[in-house]
């Protein structure tokens, strides 16, 4: 063992340092004592080794040897993935993670089969919970540019949401088509394919560059997300309303207090085909074909379109006038050392109250008389949920 477990540092300086103390030194030099203090050391040397071996078993656990062979393992672990639903969900996960540390590679190379296959719509429950790094690559990647007519729709896109924002990594092939699109050679998208992107993108938390690279591709496919937008906005839940209304005033440019942009949404396409919209009148209509660079592509537009003639003054804010209120979480899990941010609360110092052991919070200048909360994730993994109560203090 080259390091001392963390928790054994302060009993070893403790030792160390009383050994070598002046007090100790003067004591043997004038022999008092002696015999008590050579007791004292030795009781203290014990103590630190009884901690040593304390601590080391309680860190080093042994795994033991795997139960099954890997053939049979993967028998279980295939079985258990097919026979899973909503209704038995969390008893297959559990039963499914006292596997992985002894066949972890099996498990990826199950659900990632499993979901390039046809079973992939009964994965969900438990996906998300079982997924890694490795994983997510693969899922994502399979479905965006390898089967997106089949995967990359409104049903799958709210667990590829997830799987982005848990593992950033995954989502390089999304991200750098979509900024990209002439150099990733890309065929057009569906109109389903650009619901599920810009869904998905609407739905990310406000974490790393996902902000800034969902401002710079939605006003490519600015009919869409419009359309899920004015949905939102319309829609009972109201955190969600008014996550719309600041979309709105960002992708056209415009400050908190303008009146918001509004159209009447189209209908969406049903979540599970990816065809195309041509020639069929009960389908969601395409917005305009343009080219860029020579290519046609759905929905991109070279220079914006003129706004629509503006709608009667919105509702007030969620926050407007409010002196107290209760923020959450919203989209996928929040990374390790990640930040969430709640935007547009009113001005004032203010009272938080949230999980201090798992959050860091500050509050930043925000759009006009507004100020953001910033909430970093300080726990050893990703979280799922944040709650935040604030008070306005007078």
């Amino acid at each position: 063992m080259n390091r001392l477990p963390h928790g054994l540092l302060p009993i070893m300086i403790a030792y160390i340092t009383y050994m070598h103390s002046p007090v100790l030194a003067l004591a043997c030099r004038w022999g008092a004592r002696r015999t008590g203090i050579r007791a004292v050391g030795l009781s203290l040397f014990s103590v630190v080794f009884f901690a040593i071996g304390t601590v080391a078993h309680a860190q080093f656990q042994e795994v033991g040897p795997p139960p099954y062979s890997p053939a049979v393992a993967r028998q279980k672990i295939r079985t258990l993935i097919e026979k899973v639903d909503s209704s038995n969900s969390q008893p297959t996960v559990d039963a499914l993670f006292r596997l992985v540390p002894w066949y972890r590679d099996i498990l990826d190379e199950e659900l990632i089969a499993v979901w390039q296959g046809d079973g992939r719509a009964s994965l969900t429950p438990v996906l998300e919970p079982l997924a890694d790094a490795r994983v997510a690559s693969a899922i994502v990647e399979f479905s965006w540019r390898q089967q997106p007519q089949a995967t990359f729709n409104l049903t799958f896109a709210p667990v590829l949401g997830q799987l982005m924002a848990r593992y950033p990594d995954s989502a390089g092939p999304f991200l750098s088509d979509l900024l990209a699109p002439a150099a990733s050679g890309r065929p057009p998208l569906s109109n389903a394919e650009a619901v599920a992107v810009c869904r998905i993108l609407l739905d990310m938390p406000d974490i790393g560059t996902w902000k800034k690279s969902a401002l710079q591709i939605l006003p490519h496919y600015r009919q869409v997300a419009e359309n899920l937008l004015a949905q939102d906005l319309d829609g009972a839940d109201r955190e969600k309303s008014y996550r719309a209304q600041m979309w709105l005033r960002e992708l056209h440019g415009q400050e908190p207090g303008q009146p918001i942009p509004r159209r009447n949404p189209a209908p969406t396409p049903s979540p599970a085909t990816g065809a195309r919209t041509n020639g069929n009148p009960n389908a969601t209509p395409a917005p305009s074909i343009r080219t860029v660079d020579g290519r046609p592509t759905l929905a991109r537009a070279d220079s914006d379109p003129p706004s629509p003639t503006p709608a009667a003054a919105p509702p007030p804010s969620l926050y407007h006038q409010a002196t107290s209120g209760k923020l959450q979480c919203g989209g996928g899990p929040v990374p390790q050392n990640a930040e969430y941010v709640f935007r547009n609360l009113p001005l004032g110092k203010m009272q938080l109250d949230y999980d201090t052991k798992t959050w860091e919070a500050r509050l930043v200048p925000g759009e006009g008389q507004t100020q953001k909360l910033v909430l970093r994730n300080i726990s050893s993994g990703p979280q799922k949920h944040c709650v935040v109560h604030w008070t306005v203090s007078q």
